[in-house]
């Protein structure tokens, strides 16, 4: 009997776990879309909603003129949160998009690597911060 109580809680828990991962994963791609469409519609709410605004960073892969990779950072996204929301001419929301890999660890950091078409890769590090994930660093390449 033991062994049997044993087996359903061990079922139960890990039901329980799935759960909790499944909610994560909805969660982060929540805050993945809410980025890659409110920078194509220039809209701050998304943006602010997928941002740690005050403390999260990016760095920049792209080539020059000459095809030399240039690397830039940007250690306050506030900025350029409101330079994407500014613009007057945006892409759209709905563009040729692709979450190609997630990690979630403990249910506290995540992972996320996004292809934009055939334009750039980002790799996104989400922190869940007051029980809502926020992307906290963005790199991104030209492919």
């Amino acid at each position: 009997m033991a062994k049997l109580l044993g087996i359903v809680l061990a079922f139960v828990l890990s039901t329980a776990a799935f759960a909790d991962d499944a909610a994560d994963k909805a969660a982060i791609e929540a805050a993945v879309m809410d980025y890659f469409d409110g920078q194509g519609e220039a809209n701050i709410e998304r943006l602010n909603r997928a941002f740690a605004r005050d403390i999260a960073s990016m760095v920049a892969a792209t080539k020059n003129d000459d095809g030399v990779v240039e690397l830039r950072a940007f250690k306050d996204m506030g900025p350029m949160l409101d330079r994407w929301a500014a613009n007057e001419n945006p892409p759209g929301a709905g563009r040729d998009h692709e979450i190609l890999d997630m990690h979630i660890q403990g249910g506290k950091i995540a992972t996320v690597v996004f292809r934009y078409a055939d334009r750039f890769y980002d790799a996104l590090t989400l922190i869940k911060i007051d029980g809502e994930w926020k992307i906290v660093a963005k790199a991104f390449v030209e492919q």
